[in-house]
């Protein structure tokens, strides 16, 4: 009617503590127009309920239509309360004093309503992902699926005290600007043999020490001079290194990229990648990702990670998914997970389905989330 304060409650439990971040959605441009209604109600809340809020958040909404959030990022105000619910990571260790990583949740971004339920759904992600990938993850929200991926991977390969097990680098992305700091918040809370960072402290002490060291040799000769025998064996050895994949950068083994995945797929956030996971909105796959997974796998396009390795090729004519072999479509609408399995299988890219199976997550409707992987 767009009459009225209060147009809609959003409540979230943090399942660690049982505590509930609220979320008050009212009809104003910006938090001043909202009181003094605004603080009456909050201190009426605390006051009845004083050990049940995590958190409170005001969210300014005052857009015609039915769309619960406005898209300005400024219409957020926290009231009360820490910023973020954290929640275990899907396979790690559910012991409350593991430190195997942690997934932040801040009311600007989507947490699964069932978050126990999608563990299963992550379950079957990382088992069907092959040991020793590199994955890339597109409608990556924080990057529950590919950072559980990363971390179960991990873990196997130290199990099993494989050196070439793991993944091998990890690329997500998303168009919302609260997801990256969320991800990267859980990444810090992983181990660090795992995502291959170490502390941002650390890194800096590291980074002057190197400069010292630089400018301590710089200009000495060394004391021991190279024999032809030592030298013919040096460049064998480096001949021999070059045969062999280059080590990933630290840096770039986990990241992610703010942007669409339209956008992300043309930047070339998939090269090099051989598993794709998409879990897109309810009307499916962007119709450029689609086109891109569609496409015949090209043998004359040479193998690259980075755009520019294939600059001297037109744009139009990169396949920018040309090295994916598995697909993961996780869906949360049937009939657009239909519509774009139709178009992939009866392309000429070679999808061959290999699994589809059926998750309810909220008994009593007629939901089905849906985990379908193609191979070719």
């Amino acid at each position: 009617t767009g009459h009225g304060l209060l147009r809609y409650i959003q409540c979230q439990v943090e399942l660690s503590t049982g505590k509930v971040c609220l979320t008050l959605v009212m009809n104003c441009e910006k938090l001043k127009e909202c009181q003094p209604h605004l603080s009456y109600l909050v201190k009426e809340l605390k006051r009845s309920e004083p050990q049940l809020w995590h958190s409170i958040w005001c969210h300014c909404n005052d857009s015609a239509g039915n769309a619960i959030f406005a898209r300005d990022v400024t219409r957020w105000h926290p009231i009360e309360g820490p910023p973020y619910i954290r929640e275990k990571l899907p396979g790690a260790d559910p012991d409350p004093d593991s430190r195997e990583g942690l997934l932040y949740f801040s009311p600007m971004v989507f947490r699964q309503a069932n978050y126990e339920g999608f563990g299963e759904i992550a379950k079957q992600v990382r088992e069907v992902i092959p040991n020793g990938s590199k994955v890339c993850e597109l409608y990556a929200g924080v990057g529950l699926l590919g950072l559980s991926a990363l971390l179960h991977h991990g873990k196997m390969a130290e199990e099993y005290d494989d050196p070439d097990g793991g993944i091998q680098w990890l690329r997500c992305s998303d168009e919302n600007p609260e997801n990256a700091r969320c991800f990267e918040r859980a990444v810090s809370s992983m181990p660090m043999k795992i995502t291959g960072r170490s502390p941002k402290q650390l890194q800096k002490d590291n980074g002057k020490k190197g400069k010292r060291t630089r400018k301590n040799y710089k200009g000495k000769k060394s004391d021991k001079e190279l024999s032809i025998k030592d030298l013919m064996d040096s460049m064998m050895s480096e001949a021999s290194d070059e045969s062999k994949p280059p080590p990933v950068d630290p840096s770039e083994k986990v990241t992610y990229m703010q942007a669409s995945a339209a956008a992300a797929i043309l930047k070339g956030q998939a090269l090099g990648a051989n598993v794709l996971i998409v879990d897109p909105p309810r009307k499916g796959l962007d119709e450029p990702v689609l086109q891109q997974l569609c496409q015949p796998y090209n043998p004359n396009q040479m193998y690259a990670e980075k755009p520019n390795v294939l600059s001297h090729m037109a744009r139009h004519t990169v396949n920018w998914v040309n090295d994916v072999r598995t697909l993961i479509y996780v869906s949360c609408g049937f009939d657009a997970l239909a519509r774009d399995c139709d178009q992939l299988l009866s392309s000429n890219a070679g999808w061959k389905l290999e699994s589809a199976t059926g998750y309810v997550l909220f008994p009593g409707s007629n939901h089905v989330e849906t985990v379908v992987v193609l191979r070719r």
